[in-house]
């Protein structure tokens, strides 16, 4: 048989077959997935028309809308869009009972409503956020409609509602049909994608060969991959009852690559520090390090699968037990040199070494057993993902949404604009849909390239192509190459705002129907209000306090600076895993751009992974702290580090950042003097020197200049690097 195999392999037909099989596999799953679209489409336009409802084109824009590569966000969007569009259509209907008559009123009521589903949308996440935009553009829809004939909002009402429900129901039919994809696999793939991308940056860290900015960018990918695991998990639970049992042994996962990223952040930042001034314990350290290399890859291949993990997982085991021997044998050579300095480096370094062995050893453990379909005996219940979102940058967006509102509002009910309803409707769209996104400006712009080509491209197919089509089946063929066009697009990273405004607006401005009306005047006008709705929407995200603006990113410092004040003073209860996903989340509008524009933002991200290892170690002190009675003055010490740290972060300058340098040093201080008088010494000596390398940890984070550069990043005046007396 394997000689066959081998035949095959060989032979032109088995190159062809292989190429066939890569294509079906990447390009190919896209194409399946813009044939699905387009059947979902023609389905809910078939039945639209054969219940002789008013609008086939929104049953056809909800199932384009709604369907998803995976059918489970099928299914979580499909429930949030119908109460979403409820909600929307309720507040459209108090709108216009009570303001049918003011345009006035019902514009500010308007302005409000969509004003506060906009901020919704910025300060929740995933699907929540999509059901806040809805909301919003629901109620605006329903005025779109309803204001010339204030009598018929009912019979519109429920007719949408219909027509929504039927894009949904197809849409629903045909992903769970037509070769389903499961949220399931891509769980699978995430976590296997991560794991390798880990290791990578491992290797990466440990050849040299990478400058910062493509580390910077790795570093970015892995905060982005916490952050779309934990969205693909909270989604999939309503989908896959084996996710449903598998959902702790998720989130532990994803708790344990946190800790171990941060660990091995540490390390490799403690490592640099004491190579750049050549200490003799970063040059022993290195030889030990460099020694990994091998341990988690072998033949070059990266663990892919769980029973190569599990193979990984052993070879770490054994690594840890013959490193443990090596360490000793160094520690002696550096205890012989007698610095103090140089033996507190090496056991800090050391410690880190152990705790990102033993980390990433548990973590390939729970990677290797994923697939397994035994519960997890004893998984921690402190696993939970922390979200920090700003409030103040939600009501901002929400702000946006009701000055362009507004802006519409007036220039319609002052020029008695025709189309100003479809103006009115579309930058409530825009503004409400684009509000959690990185770079919304960005966004509007590609959106409005997309209607713009979706229009030019409705024009030549409604009033050249689609009058000579006589029967479904033709006008089915004939808008099929229009809509591939868009639909692949959408499928392109970076390029899915195109492609789905292009496809969204081509179905609109066609609207196909039983009772087809060709207006080229009308047509023309309603697309040009719509975008004009678009730009209004761009240039409020351009020029009210723009999101990729100095002050937003100062204020993004100030709370990652006050993630290490939590540390210093929250609840340790469950500390760990809320600092550590709650700063991550923090930036995950920039790990979601993957890209480094300036100096500031190159400073932020500085910021954030210093901050994620000072807040670690300051947790870790504060965890060994709490389990002894220590002598009050080491007590006190202490705690003065801690609060010094927490001033520091909370208010950076010179003052404040020599009082917590002065602190910490001083708690080391003690620490030692109570670890060498052993007879007195109450403490066990491991807890004792786990707070040692803790507090060493903080202090070398203090003395380094890029931690310092970066503490500032919202002040560009303040400069700490004079204070510096040395960095090791």
């Amino acid at each position: 048989m394997s000689a066959f195999g081998a035949d095959t392999v060989k032979s032109p037909f088995g190159k062809v077959w292989q190429e066939l099989a890569f294509w079906g596999r990447t390009d190919g799953l896209d194409w399946i997935f813009v044939f699905k679209i387009i059947l979902a489409a023609f389905l809910a336009m078939w039945i639209s028309m054969q219940l002789r409802l008013d609008q086939p084109r929104t049953a056809m824009m909800t199932a384009v809308i709604v369907m998803q590569q995976q059918t489970g966000l099928v299914l979580v969007k499909s429930i949030y869009r119908i109460g979403a569009t409820i909600a929307g259509i309720l507040v459209g209907l108090l709108l216009l009972g009570l303001f049918a008559q003011e345009p006035v009123l019902y514009v500010l009521g308007l302005a409000v409503w969509v004003g506060l589903c906009t901020a919704g949308s910025a300060f929740y996440r995933n699907f929540r956020s999509y059901g806040c935009v809805l909301a919003g553009y629901s109620a605006a829809m329903m005025g779109q409609f309803s204001i010339p004939e204030p009598m018929t909002f009912f019979s519109i009402a429920s007719t949408r509602l219909t027509e929504i429900t039927l894009g949904i129901l197809c849409a629903g039919v045909v992903s769970d049909v037509v070769f389903p994809r499961r949220l399931s696999d891509a769980i699978t793939s995430n976590v296997q994608n991560r794991y390798m991308e880990f290791i990578a940056f491992i290797r990466a860290s440990l050849s040299g060969a990478a400058g910062r900015a493509e580390l910077d960018s790795m570093r970015l990918r892995l905060v982005g991959n916490v952050l779309s695991l934990e969205s693909i998990r909270s989604n999939a639970v309503l989908e896959d009852p084996e996710v449903r049992g598998r959902d702790l042994r998720l989130r532990k996962l994803n708790s344990e690559f946190m800790a171990v990223t941060t660990t091995f952040s540490s390390f490799q930042h403690l490592l640099k520090r004491l190579t750049k001034n050549a200490t003799p314990a970063g040059q022993a350290l290195t030889g030990l390090w460099e020694s990994f290399g091998e341990t988690v890859v072998t033949k070059g291949e990266i663990p892919a699968n769980a029973d190569a993990a599990h193979q990984a997982a052993r070879r770490i085991a054994a690594f840890r037990a013959v490193l443990g021997r090596r360490i000793e044998e160094v520690r002696k050579n550096i205890a012989a040199d007698g610095d103090p300095q140089t033996v507190l480096d090496f056991a800090t370094a050391v410690e880190l070494l152990h705790r990102f062995l033993r980390e990433l050893h548990a973590y390939t453990q729970t990677y290797a057993t994923l697939p397994s379909a035994e519960n997890e005996p004893n998984t921690p219940d402190d696993i939970d993902f922390s979200v920090r979102t700003d409030p103040v940058v939600a009501l901002l967006s929400g702000g946006r949404a009701f000055v362009g509102i507004i802006v519409i509002g007036w220039f319609w009910i002052a020029s008695a604009w025709p189309y100003g309803t479809s103006a009115l409707t579309f930058v409530a769209i825009a503004s409400a849909l684009f509000a959690s996104a990185p770079d919304p400006s960005r966004n509007t712009n590609r959106m409005f390239i997309g209607h713009l080509s979706g229009l030019v491209a409705a024009f030549v197919y409604k009033f050249l192509v689609m009058p000579d089509m006589d029967g479904f089946a033709l006008l089915c063929a004939s808008m099929i190459p229009f809509l591939m066009v868009g639909l692949y697009i959408r499928t392109r990273p970076g390029l899915v705002d195109i492609g789905f405004g292009y496809t969204v607006f081509f179905i609109q401005m066609t609207n196909p129907s039983n009772t087809m009306q060709f207006n080229p005047v009308d047509f023309i006008n309603d697309g040009c209000g719509v975008l004009v709705g678009v730009v209004v929407a761009g240039v409020m995200y351009r020029t009210m306090i723009p999101v990729a603006g100095s002050w937003l990113k100062q204020r993004l410092a100030r709370q990652i600076r006050h993630q290490v004040i939590m540390a210093c003073f929250d609840p340790l209860a469950g500390l760990r895993n809320r600092f550590e996903s709650g700063t991550r989340d923090l930036l995950h509008k920039q790990a979601a751009v993957q890209k480094i524009e300036n100096e500031q933002d190159r400073r932020l991200l500085a910021l954030m992974f210093s901050v994620v290892e000072i807040g670690r170690a300051v947790i870790h002190l504060r965890q060994d702290a709490g389990s002894l009675r220590m002598p009050q003055p080491l007590a006190d010490s202490v705690q003065e580090g801690l609060s010094s740290t927490a001033l520091f972060f909370r208010r950076p300058s010179a003052t404040f950042h020599d009082a917590a340098l002065d602190r910490v040093t001083n708690a080391i201080k003690t620490i030692c003097l109570e670890t060498e008088s052993a007879a007195a010494c109450v403490c066990p000596q491991n807890v004792l020197n786990r707070m040692l390398t803790s507090l060493h940890l903080i202090r070398t984070a203090l003395l380094d200049e890029d931690v310092l550069v970066a503490v500032t990043v919202d002040s560009p005046s303040t400069n700490l690097l004079g204070v510096i007396p040395h960095a090791a």
